[in-house]
């Protein structure tokens, strides 16, 4: 039995890829889902429209602080392979429920297979930044989304375990949107996607981020975090956001639907990892509201552009590269993140290492 650990929409479409790729190998699989996503919306709609099969269990650990999330998710997931006995964890990212299942699994003395692997920002202040190295480091193979990664991983001594396979989330994104020519369309607005706690935990910081939506001036969609929602009314500021004129905010879309949205964005303004890098794929680029530096490949070739929204020297800069943000076309787009086939790829180095 092979058993994936997921809680969050990235992880969900970098499992589907996977969980396909496995099925069709003809192994044994199951999924525990953690719960740290529980909104419908941002979990139940991606198991039904990537085809992954329900989860065997959903452990409700969402909501809390960190270390409640993670203490509540290591209880369950410890309680479930203790039941389950699987050959192999598979993990993703880098998120709390990450974090609990490697720790869980390595006590267990249970393989754990990370995908994902190796993406450094270099400062704890991110709270990912402790779970992408500690899972990296209890892991027994780790498969690189790109060549930066691998090179972080060869510096912390991983070089050994570590896959450089390309990122999974391009496979999932090609099964849904096709290697064929995208039709041009009739609007191309900014696409924007607002979560990290960097940019909600903070009434000041929220404020500034609708202002620089405001001079954006393009029509901005926001399919809303629901957590990102209940800041702004809590610190009285949902008004103000449903005052910004060119400001469409949404409930949180499924997966089919974003990837539609992002091949009509110009432009993609968002402070999530897995979407920053998706940019890359839909051909719009990006400004980043965080200060990390979490692709630098796409930031090299100026594809990814961050913006300090508190910084006016920053919004100034930002609003240039805004200015000239036009669609890209596919042969045009950067590809540091492999051909689309991440998960034959593991899927043959889990088997060479004898994992499965």
């Amino acid at each position: 039995m092979i058993t994936h650990i997921v809680g969050n929409r990235p992880q969900f479409i970098k499992l589907a890829a996977l969980y396909r790729e496995l099925d069709k190998e003809g192994y044994e699989q199951n999924i525990i889902h953690s719960g740290q996503h529980y909104d419908e919306n941002m979990s139940d709609v991606f198991f039904q429209e990537l085809q992954i099969p329900a989860p065997c269990v959903n452990l409700a650990a969402g909501g809390g602080s960190h270390a409640q999330v993670t203490a509540k998710a290591m209880v369950g997931i410890e309680e479930e392979l203790l039941r389950i006995k699987p050959r192999l964890v598979v993990l993703y990212g880098d998120t709390n429920t990450t974090l609990a299942g490697a720790v869980v699994a390595a006590k267990l003395c249970i393989p754990i297979a990370h995908v994902e692997a190796g993406p450094r920002v270099g400062h704890k202040s991110n709270p990912e930044e402790c779970n992408r190295i500690a899972t990296d480091h209890l892991s027994d193979v780790l498969f690189s989304p790109d060549q930066i990664s691998m090179d972080n991983l060869r510096r912390e001594g991983l070089e050994d375990r570590a896959f450089m396979t390309g990122d999974i989330m391009f496979d999932t994104y090609l099964a849904i949107a096709g290697q064929s020519a995208e039709e041009k369309a009739q609007e191309e607005p900014i696409v924007m996607t607002w979560h990290r706690q960097e940019n909600t935990a903070d009434r000041t910081r929220m404020e500034s981020i609708l202002r620089l939506v405001e001079r954006l001036g393009d029509r901005v969609i926001c399919p809303m975090h629901p957590r990102t929602r209940k800041c702004l009314q809590d610190y009285g500021l949902w008004e103000r956001a449903q005052a910004v004129s060119n400001l469409d905010i949404t409930d949180p879309i499924g997966y089919v639907e974003m990837v539609k949205l992002m091949q009509s964005a110009k432009l993609i303004l968002t402070d999530s990892g897995g979407v920053s890098k998706e940019s890359s794929f839909a051909g719009a680029k990006c400004l980043f509201m965080l200060d990390m530096d979490i692709w630098g490949d796409l930031a090299r070739v100026d594809w990814l552009h961050k913006v300090d929204p508190q910084s006016e020297e920053s919004v100034a800069d930002a609003l240039r590269f805004a200015s000239q943000a036009q669609r890209v076309a596919i042969e045009k787009r950067p590809k540091f993140y492999g051909d689309g086939h991440a998960a034959a790829k593991m899927v043959q180095a889990l088997r060479e290492r004898n994992f499965i």
